[in-house]
């Protein structure tokens, strides 16, 4: 006999429009009900130091690495952060699965659309834009989570807009970047590492 805790976290896939131009794919996993106690120190860190469990959580927002999509995100991660009352939401940039480019027959896509694109999505996300339908409400706070190519575009994001009017309006708790492509590129790196090899 197999016993299980909780129901299978499910998650969403649909389209945005994001500022009117880019018809994205995104999944998303909202929380279904109060969540399980989780470990303080993890909790300390995501709820900004206090792990109150009764705060409104932040929402966490998923950008990917190259040759993935938001996918990727769908099957441990977004289930896991949702069971524990993370709202959360998985962006597919720009020419990547599910995900068109702007331009017809493009073969690459700047970063600067990855960043236009990532900074409607959360632009849309604090202005609680009911056309995204994920019923977050107004202006939560939100946390952004990058691999490889998505922790480029976040700090992309930043650089171009940390001391922007725009990015006051987005209430952003923090950011967590995994194995990120340095500001500077890969090529660089890939090379000095094959001269230590």
């Amino acid at each position: 006999m197999v016993v299980v805790d909780e129901p299978v976290m499910q998650t969403e896939t649909r389209r945005c429009l994001l500022d009117s131009k880019t018809n994205a794919e995104v999944i998303s996993a909202m929380p279904r009900q109060e969540p399980k106690s989780t470990d303080n120190f993890l909790a300390s860190l995501l709820m900004g130091g206090g792990g109150n469990q009764s705060e409104v959580k932040p929402t966490l927002v998923f950008i990917h690495g190259s040759f993935h999509a938001s996918w990727c995100w769908e099957e441990h991660y977004l289930p896991h952060f949702a069971s524990q009352g993370y709202p959360c939401v998985a962006l597919s940039l720009q020419g990547t699965g599910g995900t068109q480019t702007l331009e017809e027959g493009a073969r690459k896509v700047k970063i600067s659309s990855h960043v236009a694109d990532l900074d409607a999505l959360l632009r849309g996300l604090s202005d609680g834009d009911s056309s995204l339908g994920f019923g977050l409400g107004g202006n939560p706070r939100i946390i952004l989570v990058g691999h490889s190519f998505g922790g480029l575009t976040i700090m992309k994001w930043l650089e171009k807009f940390y001391e922007s009017e725009k990015l006051q309006s987005i209430n952003l708790a923090g950011v967590a970047l995994m194995c990120s492509v340095p500001p500077s590129g890969r090529c660089g790196c890939g090379l000095r590492t094959a001269k230590q090899i």
